[in-house]
């Protein structure tokens, strides 16, 4: 990667020149970023001459560079990618491990998801999500392996979240998704398997009772049946089985 293509050293030159009361040159920057990026002053000149042409900075005669609006914007573009980036790494960092009030978290998450997707299905869903929903129940209830039972489950909630028509809160239950597949994998999975093994048959009927009420159109109906869905998820917790690992 070319030095000039290297955002993060962009980075430190535009913010030396941020921090200096005064215009700066190439030897009062090459300083200033030392203790982060090692780099010669003819290397800094380059860095320079490709900030002026990309009008992030401007030369004020020989009492150096100063950042125009352009430059600035980079800036507080650069440090919200990276304080995005933070809170993605610390959300995940979170999530790694086998404790159950992780798994409580997680799951508590998704109920406040889940609850408004399924209010706004009851009045947003098509034809087509009703036959995709009625499809994937008509299957639950023929499904004769756990693990048909598991792909079919995943499904429902899946096809229910695109009956909501949000596309943010498809993004946020597609990040769900994620952050559960990035928890400790054996305790996660083995409290699903255990959950479907002893109340399976019950959040069929949970299912059902949820697309019952989104094919009256009743939002209010439809959130109440996914909340009480995901309680009985929920409270299944709090009596766990000898297979959930305990921290």
């Amino acid at each position: 990667m070319r030095v000039t293509e290297n955002e993060d050293i962009l980075y430190l030159v535009l913010k030396s020149i941020e921090d200096s009361a005064e215009p700066i040159g190439a030897g009062t920057i090459r300083r200033a970023i030392l203790p982060q990026a090692s780099l010669s002053m003819a290397t800094v000149g380059i860095i320079l001459r490709d900030l002026q042409e990309r009008g992030f900075v401007v030369r004020e005669g020989f009492r150096g560079h100063r950042l125009t609006t352009n430059g600035k914007s980079f800036l507080e573009t650069y440090r919200n990618r990276q304080k995005k980036a933070c809170l993605a790494d610390r959300i995940f960092d979170y999530l790694t491990g086998s404790d159950r009030q992780r798994l409580v978290d997680i799951l508590e998450a998704r109920r406040a998801i889940e609850t408004e997707a399924a209010r706004l299905a009851a009045t947003r869903a098509e034809k087509a999500d009703l036959l995709r929903l009625s499809r994937n129940m008509e299957d639950q209830r023929r499904a004769s392996s756990e693990r048909q039972r598991a792909a079919l489950d995943r499904e429902f909630h899946a096809v229910l979240l695109d009956a909501a028509h949000n596309a943010l809160l498809n993004t946020l239950f597609d990040f769900s998704e994620q952050v559960t597949s990035a928890s400790d994998g054996d305790p996660v999975d083995g409290f699903l398997l255990k959950v479907r093994e002893e109340i399976g048959f019950d959040l069929v009927e949970d299912h059902a009772r949820i697309l019952l009420a989104i094919s009256r159109k009743d939002a209010a109906g439809a959130e109440k049946a996914m909340g009480e869905h995901m309680d009985r998820v929920l409270a299944f917790l709090e009596h766990p089985p000898e297979s959930l690992p305990e921290k």
